[in-house]
């Protein structure tokens, strides 16, 4: 279903606008739950991720189905991990690179998903030139949340602009600005017929 509403999205214009800005977190999730989200090491620190890189290679039929196969027991085993898996991430030579991935991300020993089974091969970290968009990384202390999607507050955000795996800019907004960006994608998704 998902990999459906992945590519119904992208059919129009601004299907592609509200994918783009659905990755960044920028509007609100359906689940009820705050999100458990990846992890990306950017200029030598760990920080949360608030976009699914890894989502976007889900939308070629033999990857959907090596994830399927390989991740169903963790599908909707946790509320905070609807999508069924962890990444981790690197921010490496301005190329965005995948680390690791895991099956479900609430228990203490999640299982470990080899990456070749998603690119033959190839050992980690992958190269993510599968992905263009943005990546939204929180800077700061944490603050609250709506328990919905990845709507934890932070005072600040790194904006990643990433094409074919590599950063082409970045940016860093305060999170008033966020909640403008916010705002008009809402208006964008309301004006989409």
């Amino acid at each position: 279903m998902e990999r459906r509403r992945h590519r119904a999205h992208r059919r129009s214009r601004a299907g592609l606008l509200l994918s783009a800005l659905l990755g960044l977190g920028l509007t609100p999730l359906a689940a009820a739950t705050e999100q458990i989200p990846d992890t990306l090491v950017v200029d030598g620190q760990a920080r949360p991720l608030h976009a699914e890189p890894f989502g976007a290679l889900l939308d070629q039929p033999a990857h959907w189905a090596t994830f399927r196969r390989l991740f169903a027991p963790a599908l909707g085993a946790c509320t905070a991990n609807w999508r069924g898996y962890k990444a981790w991430w690197a921010i490496e030579d301005g190329e965005l690179r995948l680390q690791r991935l895991v099956a479900g991300a609430c228990g203490r020993n999640p299982p470990e998903v080899p990456l070749d089974a998603f690119f033959p091969g190839e050992r980690a970290p992958v190269a993510a030139r599968w992905y263009s968009g943005q990546l939204l990384v929180p800077l700061g202390e944490r603050g609250g949340d709506d328990h919905a999607g990845y709507s934890a507050r932070y005072p600040r955000y790194l904006l990643l602009d990433i094409d074919a795996g590599r950063v082409v800019a970045r940016r860093e907004i305060s999170h008033d600005m966020l909640d403008a960006l916010r705002a008009r994608a809402r208006a964008a998704q309301d004006d989409t017929p």
